[in-house]
């Protein structure tokens, strides 16, 4: 790290509590330092450089492998499941330290983000909002679609996962109501993500963005976003209608079930009730 870089020395002291697994009572002195450093800077959120310097030291540990990071992510685990709460845009800085770092191979900082999200370090909307919501030209990027993909994934998967969950055989009255209740929460929670990746989408694809409107509108790269931005709304959109399809489909089946249960006798009227 430059001398000269902003937090330089305080990240270097990060970096070598840190390297010696230091409780994070030894840490959080030097994070209060670079709070009080971005305020006297009139930085607004003084969460976010701190969080860049906490992330970045946390990739330069890990650099030998997957397995380091990994493990570095584990001890850290605790400040970085506090950061998304108290400030969305240090959540989402955390993506920016990872890709930044990893810039030179988007496809590990892609796997680390990967990893976050299954820590709920990231919130699926914090990755959609850090690739779709300020950088046009993050849509013609290969590992920026595989990171929007495979966050994607992980939603409706877990959609798929709770619903069949929710058809088990043996199942109590009791656990069911739970299991349906879950599915639904989650339907929710992957329709919210749509719905935002729908308005971010349309920003681009119609050059509504601001950062579309400065400038000539009619630039080969402005052109070029629009049609990367129709692409994308495209493929999420026919995502979208699968999974609301299947739902569809399985709600129809649920409903031939209870149909054939009532049917077939006194002992399944009486497991409905």
């Amino acid at each position: 790290m430059k001398a000269d870089t902003p937090f330089s020395k305080e990240g270097q002291e990060v970096l070598a509590l840190l390297r010696k697994k230091s409780p994070e009572d030894a840490v959080q002195p030097i994070i209060d330092r670079i709070h009080a450093q971005a305020l006297d800077l009139s930085i607004s959120d003084p969460l976010v450089p701190s969080t860049d310097v906490y992330v970045t030291s946390i990739c330069f540990i890990g650099s030998k492998s997957l397995s380091h990071v990994l493990s570095c992510i584990e001890r850290c685990k605790e400040r970085l499941l506090n950061i998304g709460p108290q400030s969305p845009a240090a959540r989402k800085q955390i993506i920016e330290s990872v890709m930044e770092y990893w810039k030179d191979q988007p496809g590990i900082g892609v796997n680390i983000v990967d990893k976050l999200l299954n820590y709920t370090i990231l919130s699926p909307a914090s990755v959609v909002e850090w690739a779709l919501g300020k950088q046009g030209k993050r849509l013609g990027e290969a590992f920026v679609y595989e990171m929007v993909s495979a966050t994607v994934g992980k939603v409706t998967g877990r959609v798929r996962q709770v619903v069949k969950a929710t058809k088990a055989q043996g199942l109590t009255a009791e656990q069911r109501k739970v299991l349906e209740e879950t599915a639904e929460r989650e339907r929710s929670a992957m329709r919210e993500l749509f719905r935002l990746m729908e308005d971010l989408l349309v920003g681009w694809a119609s050059g509504a963005k601001d950062e579309m409107q400065t400038g000539d509108v009619d630039s080969d790269a402005d052109t070029m976003v629009r049609q990367w931005g129709e692409r994308w709304l495209r493929v999420f959109r026919r995502k979208f209608a699968v999974e609301e399809a299947w739902s569809l489909e399985v709600a129809k089946e649920k409903v031939e079930d209870v149909v054939a249960e009532a049917n077939g006798g006194s002992e399944s009227v009486e497991m409905i009730e």
